[in-house]
């Protein structure tokens, strides 16, 4: 990360970064886990970084946020009641959890002060964690769905990338504790990085999630914020429906023809992960 000159930066390779330019640097914190900035910026208001790289924006964050959960949703094999957000301290996805109708929610964040920074700056997202029915927890996310006993339709991981304290929820064992918290018929869905400048994350995902479920299928998003503008998620379950696409109610970025479109890779990155 650099500051110079009212600009921040976050640089991908040697030779390419993306740079905001910034009205003030609102904060700045180390905690036990990583370091935390918000900057106030001119094009895209409020920016949330981690350890130096961009988590969200106010003014993109709807994409990130509705990819991850709308997409899910509509791949349960039933309507789905439950979920289960590891990571996502910032409140985003538990919101559009909450707004397409999912009733309970367990959120469990690593790091208290991705939660308290997020309050002070991002209320209209975190605001969710004093609803009814959605239940903050703040411990580690990996030792949780290992010793949870807890069914859920939906378990959403919305981490950082994978390096620190989130490697681990990119391993085999995280992805096997994972399918025993899912009810019959439930997702799995992981943020999994940019394939351009992160290509290690979508295929730790792929490749991990590919020997446990029986159905893993990455898709992608466009989030002018994040590295190269082009993101994946995977997804993974034993049970695959037709989609019915036909009665998606649209959100800001999501809508029936994203959700189709969205599983159509681009030639690089199925031979990235090999299929």
């Amino acid at each position: 990360m650099r500051l110079i000159e009212n600009w921040f930066s976050e640089r991908y390779s040697e030779n390419l970064q993306l740079s905001f330019r910034v009205k003030d640097q609102l904060l700045s914190v180390r905690t036990d886990f990583q370091r935390i900035d918000v900057f106030d910026t001119y094009d895209y208001g409020k920016l949330l970084t981690i350890d130096g790289t961009v988590q969200m924006s106010e003014y993109d964050e709807f994409v990130y946020h509705e990819m991850i959960t709308m997409v899910p949703y509509y791949y349960v094999d039933h309507k789905p009641r439950s979920a289960l957000v590891i990571g996502g301290g910032d409140g985003g996805t538990a919101t559009r959890l909450s707004q397409i109708g999912i009733q309970e929610i367990t959120n469990v964040e690593i790091d208290t002060q991705v939660v308290e920074v997020s309050k002070q700056f991002f209320p209209h997202l975190t605001s969710v964690f004093d609803r009814k029915g959605v239940n903050l927890l703040i411990q580690d996310g990996i030792k949780y769905l290992a010793e949870t006993k807890q069914k859920f339709d939906l378990i959403i991981i919305d981490s950082t990338d994978p390096e620190g304290p989130a490697e681990g929820l990119f391993s085999k064992s995280f992805y096997e504790n994972a399918k025993k918290a899912l009810n019959p018929g439930g997702v799995f869905v992981t943020q999994s990085g940019s394939p351009y400048y992160q290509p290690k994350a979508i295929k730790m995902a792929y490749s991990g999630l590919s020997g446990i479920f029986s159905h893993v299928k990455p898709y992608t998003a466009f989030i002018p914020t994040y590295p190269s503008g082009f993101w994946s998620f995977t997804l993974a379950t034993d049970s695959v429906r037709p989609l019915e696409s036909n009665i998606c109610k649209p959100g800001k970025y999501f809508n029936r023809d994203v959700l189709n479109g969205s599983f159509y890779l681009p030639q690089f990155v199925k031979e990235l992960i090999g299929i």
